[in-house]
């Protein structure tokens, strides 16, 4: 009787140091979700205040693309039980500079969310996320590019 109760007080030790170890890692995942999710925002906003003429069609990509990027970070915010709509600050960014702004701020976001792993109820979303990230990037280096290409004419 005395060594049941002493192997049962046991199990349940460990089945509880199981449940919290689980439990820890999965809570460490998804703050960077959120600041993933904060960055993106703060990238679509410094390049919807660019109005540049040149650059419209590579910005309007980017923007696209970092919507699309939001709408699967969101899905997996929400799916963690957190609010997408309560996020941690963005990384910052300089709206006298928001082609560059934009892609650092994709780096740290693209960073953050392949830091994650996709959950059991949202299998590829993480890759999506990282696919439309990376189309946004490849944008706004392209924009970047034909920047510097016309100054140096």
């Amino acid at each position: 009787m005395r060594m049941s109760k002493i192997f049962a007080a046991a199990a349940i030790g460990l089945s509880a140091f199981l449940l919290f170890a689980l439990g820890t890692q999965a809570q460490a995942q998804r703050p960077r979700y959120l600041h993933a999710l904060s960055n993106l925002r703060e990238a679509r906003e410094l390049l919807q205040t660019d109005r540049r003429p040149g650059f419209i069609g590579a910005r309007d990509r980017a923007i696209g693309e970092i919507d699309r990027a939001i709408d699967e970070v969101k899905a997996a915010v929400r799916d963690e039980g957190r609010n997408p709509h309560f996020t941690p600050p963005p990384a910052g960014g300089d709206p006298n500079r928001p082609l560059h702004s934009a892609l650092n701020l994709l780096d740290v976001a693209r960073e953050d969310v392949a830091f994650g792993t996709d959950e059991t109820g949202h299998v590829g979303l993480q890759m999506r996320a990282l696919r439309h990230i990376d189309e946004a990037r490849e944008a706004l280096r392209h924009a970047l590019h034909e920047m510097e290409r016309e100054h140096r004419y």
